[in-house]
């Protein structure tokens, strides 16, 4: 301060940099007082902290941008990639209306070119945003109601079943089709029917029915006559992945196709094929008597589809059904116009499977962002903490809390606002979406915590004036209003647990029941914090009888307890609680996953055959590279009857060696013993069953009709699940008893034949996929091959599933870094005090093999008491949640949808412990404290200890 000058000498001007008011001058007039620049001085004095808080909340509000954005990315990719993997009819809006010939004999104006082109026309005037469709890329025309017999003898038949055929008069052929040979089909006069048409056939057509051009065929419908098509032409598509060719199963090739067969007939297969005609003969296709059917398929425009616009394009589709948008389309065009296809069927699959995920990705955001706000919490109290002193000296000399806090505010703002508007802006030019007014409030939610912790932590210690008092010791009975506190968060975790369990997260997303990992976390860490102390005061005491002071020193310091201890502690533990609780979601997933596909497979391979398999089938499969164990069964479809109240099925298998499968599976085995000996006379058969069954049947034998006849059973023993029939209920009997019973039907094949093959890996090898599905096609016509690895790797492929898969492996990463940070925040905040203490320390004679010990013995309890909590705590929060966690849309999704087999409906894996996610994060502590404890100290020990005193006296 500048001196006082004499009365009436004139007074000194004050140096501005002072900012200390000037004295009075001669005249009386006192001089304004010159403000200091607090936020310049603060940022020039302490850069280091300035910059830290910069970057913290950079990191903090990128993160807290880049997540919704994130989300929103990869749900776009999901609703997109969902609606392109569709079936082309399910990517298109299509509108239908049929013809009867019966209702309105005669040449229908409904069939004519004019009246398709108008209702196209009026169809897309009534579309309205969000619903765009590819208006160049519409397919329009129409079929004859029902296939039509072709029985000239001369087409190549499968069976006694004569070829069918349709007629199709699609709008654009010649700009879709190159003539091979040939030309395009004449039309007919306007108004006017023929029974003498041409029409033109694809490549492949022409191939598998031997058909060539100027050859006529004959189509047989309902009427008397049928109607003589000639070939004109032999067409093959510019296209053949585009719409165009894909209105049915039939445009491009001949399908095989086969009539309902009674039980125990072979089917009776047939060619199946389209006769492509002009326009114009649509009017012709009446002559038939099977009707005609019209279509419009609007193929949806998807680029141009986002995830946020599903409830929009639902409500568009709704309207379009049966709202006032279909009421105003019929009006306009005719009243049996009407929309179909499977386009709202894949919006409906895709906004179930979100809704179903988006609670699991809300836990995730809320527990690495509560980790995210407990990190920038702990740095302003520390911060406060560490100013205290300068703190109370500004209330001393009359600073107000509300001049304080703004003053620190701005020091601190000064830091966080560019922080945050930098990190926000990463997020948004990093990941383009179409929203952005959530990834920027929370980026204002970061900056705030950022900006503001220091303030209101700093006042809100000086409130009062105390007397200097030390810090680093237990306060013997906490105040009212810790208890409150603790008793309010204990409150909340017991409600949000309960409601987690009880209502679960199929509900939708709930920010209280998202809370529970982390509040369980904040429960556990006030819990600690109670008992953290007195472990180590009784091992302080018998450590005070022992040679030497280091020990007993460094327990007795770690048994105090600071107030900034508490924050590190509650930081720590719920960054480690969110990366385990990650974990243990990404582990139940991935085990799920395996689950499902051994579930739903039963062995590592199987065949099932739609109309019984050959019975050298087995032998022959043993054959095939990479297949070891082998077993064929017999499994019957039932309806609903009689004593069984649900569907079933039953599985008619040899026990001995099913029991054995069912072992090197890995489900149930099955009791072989309750299926094996001999059954006297008409005694009810064993069997063993699903417990719906067992339920329904009690002890009550009952009923049974199988393919060899009907016969009584019992309740010998109960499985959840079988590996012949997966997610089914089940009735399993002894083949060897049951053939017994009907000596006269159980040689025919039809009759006792297996129709499904179980195969298990040889050891040490695979099976051969490629090779088994050969033998099964050279075995039977209609058989589907199912391997357990196609299986599994088909329930990881959706978009949705991989990007909240990526959000949790974030998640994990986020909160382990916010853990190390959070350690070496504290470390670095008692670093001072530490170094002053040992150079103290070495002032009597301290080595620094004793000063290594010492800081350990220290900080290593704290660290060794987040570490271990937060082991404790994650697995506690497995069967705590598990109840309420439903992992179903994130382990399938739209993978079980695509996957070669369904995934049983009742199967739903939970949380897993992953000990990765358990050990390594907390095990990454302890290495990080001891490294930076043990660093600290050979720093120390190569300066003077005469410095180090001198700085720990000015400070």
């Amino acid at each position: 301060m500048t001196d006082t000058p004499l009365s009436g000498a004139p007074a000194a001007p004050a140096p501005a940099a002072t900012g200390v008011p000037g004295p009075s001058g001669a005249s009386g007039e006192p001089h304004r007082p010159v403000r200091l620049p607090w936020t310049r001085m603060r940022l020039r004095t302490a850069p280091g902290a300035a910059l830290a808080t910069f970057a913290l909340v950079m990191v903090t509000a990128f993160l807290a941008a880049a997540l919704p954005r994130d989300v929103d990315r990869y749900e776009d990719t999901a609703v997109r990639h969902a609606v392109a993997s569709a079936s082309p009819r399910d990517r298109s809006v299509s509108l239908t209306d049929d013809y009867d010939p019966g209702a309105d004999p005669g040449a229908p104006s409904v069939l004519d070119p004019g009246f398709s082109d108008s209702v196209e026309h009026t169809f897309l005037t009534q579309l309205r945003p969000p619903l765009r469709v590819l208006a160049d890329q519409v397919v329009h025309g129409a079929r004859t109601g029902a296939e039509s017999a072709v029985p000239d003898p001369e087409l190549p038949r499968t069976s006694p079943h004569a070829p069918a055929a349709d007629l199709v008069a699609q709008a654009g052929l010649a700009s879709h089709v190159r003539v091979m040979a040939g030309r395009l089909p004449h039309g007919v006069p306007a108004g006017q029917q023929s029974a003498d048409l041409e029409a033109a056939i694809t490549q492949r057509t022409a191939q598998v029915l031997h058909l060539a051009v100027g050859r006529t065929v004959h189509l047989q419908g309902k009427a008397a006559t049928p109607v003589t098509v000639r070939i004109s032409g032999i067409l093959t598509p510019r296209d053949p992945g585009s719409l165009y060719w894909h209105e049915d199963t039939d445009l491009l090739g001949p399908t095989l196709s086969a009539p309902p067969a009674a039980p125990g007939d072979d089917p009776k297969t047939y060619w199946h094929f389209t006769l492509l005609v002009d326009r114009t003969a649509a009017d012709s296709m009446p002559l038939l008597g099977q009707g005609a059917t019209l279509y419009w398929h609007h193929p949806v425009d998807v680029p141009a589809l986002a995830a946020h616009y599903v409830p929009a394009l639902r409500r568009e589709l709704a309207s379009l059904d049966s709202g006032p948008a279909a009421s105003a389309l019929q009006r306009a065009t005719a009243p049996g116009v009407r929309l179909t296809g499977g386009f709202g069927t894949v919006l409906d699959t895709f906004a179930a499977e979100r809704t179903a995920a988006s609670p699991l990705v809300l836990v995730a955001a809320v527990g690495v962002g509560t980790a995210a706000l407990a990190v920038l919490l702990m740095t302003g109290g520390l911060a406060a903490e560490r100013r205290r002193a300068e703190l109370v000296l500004l209330r001393a000399r009359g600073g107000s809390l509300l001049g304080i806090a703004a003053r620190l505010a701005g020091e601190t703002g000064a830091a966080a606002v560019p922080g945050a508007a930098i990190g926000v802006a990463l997020a948004l030019a990093l990941l383009p979406t179409q929203r952005w007014a959530l990834p920027v409030l929370l980026g204002l939610v970061a900056m705030a915590a950022g900006a503001l912790a220091l303030p209101l932590r700093g006042t809100w210690a000086v409130r009062r004036i105390r007397p200097p008092a030390r810090q680093d010791l237990v306060v013997v009975r906490p105040s009212r209003r810790r208890l409150v506190l603790e008793l309010t968060v204990a409150v909340l975790v017991a409600g949000a647990v309960a409601a987690l369990r009880t209502r679960g997260t199929a509900n939708g997303s709930d920010p209280f029941l998202a809370a529970a990992p982390a509040l369980v976390a904040v429960a556990a860490a006030l819990i600690l914090l109670r008992v953290y102390p007195l472990p180590l005061r009784l091992l302080a005491r018998p450590a005070s009888r022992l040679n030497g002071a280091v020990t007993h020193l460094g327990l007795a310091r770690a048994g105090r307890s600071p107030a900034a201890g508490q924050l590190p502690l509650l930081a720590l533990l719920v960054s480690l609680t969110v990366a385990s609780f990650g974990g243990s979601v990404l582990a139940g997933i991935g085990h799920g996953r395996d689950e499902a596909a051994r579930v739903t497979v039963g062995a590592d391979a199987r065949i099932d055959g739609r109309f019984g398999l050959d019975p050298r089938l087995p032998g022959e499969a043993r054959k095939v590279p990479g297949v070891g164990q082998v077993l064929a069964v017999r499994v019957e479809q039932n309806g609903p009857s009689g004593s069984f109240p649900v569907p079933y099925a039953v599985v008619i298998v040899d026990p001995t060696a099913y029991a054995r499968l069912t072992h090197a599976i890995g489900l149930p085995a099955l009791p072989a013993a309750a299926l094996g000996g001999s059954v006297a006379g008409q005694a009810p058969l064993p069997a063993v069953v699903s417990p719906r069954i067992a339920a329904a049947l009690g002890r009550s034998p009952a009923p049974l009709t199988t393919g060899v006849g009907t016969d009584d059973i019992r309740v010998a023993g109960v499985l959840p699940t079988t590996p012949a029939t997966p997610g089914q209920d089940f009735v399993i009997l002894s083949a060897r008893q049951l053939n017994g019973r009907h000596p006269d039907l159980a040689p025919y094949v039809q009759y006792s034949g297996p129709s499904t093959l179980l195969a298990m890996n040889a050891p040490g090898r695979r099976i051969d996929g490629p090779a088994l599905r050969g033998l099964a096609r050279g075995s039977t016509t209609f058989a589907s091959v199912l391997l357990r690895g196609e299986q599994r790797a088909a329930l990881a492929d959706s978009p949705l599933q991989h990007g909240a898969h990526e959000v949790y492996l974030t998640a994990i990463a986020a909160a382990a870094c916010y853990s190390a940070l959070a350690l070496l925040l504290s470390l670095l905040q008692a670093a001072p005090s530490r170094t002053t203490l040992l150079a103290r320390l070495r002032t009597m004679g301290m080595t620094r093999r004793q000063a290594r010990r010492l800081v350990l013995l220290e900080m290593l309890p704290q660290a060794l008491l987040a570490a271990v909590g937060g082991v404790l705590v994650g697995l506690a929060v497995i069967p705590l949640l598990r109840p309420g966690i439903d992992l179903r849309a994130l382990a399938f999704g739209t993978g079980a949808a695509g996957a070669p087999a369904p995934v049983p409906a009742g199967f739903a894996p939970g949380l897993r412990a992953d000990p990765w996610s358990l050990a390594l994060p907390s095990a990454g502590l302890l290495v990080l404290a001891c490294a930076v404890l043990l660093a600290q100290v050979w720093v120390s020990g190569r300066r003077r200890e005469s410095k180090e005193l001198r700085v720990g006296d000015r400070a």
